[in-house]
Formats: C-alpha cells, structure tokens, sequence
C-alpha cells in the first residue's frame, strides 16, 4: 500500500463527512484491501485511535 503501511496495520482516511480507520490486508503482487474498523468526527481522533491500535507512541511534535 502506499505510504508505508505494511499487513495487519491500521491507518485513516477521509470517509464520507468524518476519517475512517482501516486494517490493511496485503494479498501479494501489490495488492491488497483494507477492513473497515470504526468513524471518527475528527482527523486527530482518528489518529490517535491508529497509534493506539497499532501499539505505537504519539510522537512529542504531532504534525498532522
């Protein structure tokens, strides 16, 4: 997938009016689909449910 994100990690991404969180699934020969996981009202919840997910600490210097 684009942007570096590698099987079974979530991301965001606009979604009808909110972000959208998705787990990435890679099917080989660059393909792959996303699961969708849950809406958020905002880019910044969004995010952080990602980060949560995935199991990684928010950055100090949050540019979003």
């Amino acid at each position: 997938m684009q942007n570096g994100v590698k099987d079974g990690q979530y991301y965001y991404a606009p979604h009808r009016s909110a972000w959208g969180v998705w787990q990435y699934h890679d099917h080989g020969n660059g393909c792959g689909s996303g699961t969708f996981y849950n809406d958020y009202q905002t880019k910044a919840e969004a995010r952080k449910e990602v980060y949560r997910l995935n199991g990684w600490r928010e950055p100090k210097n949050k540019a979003i």
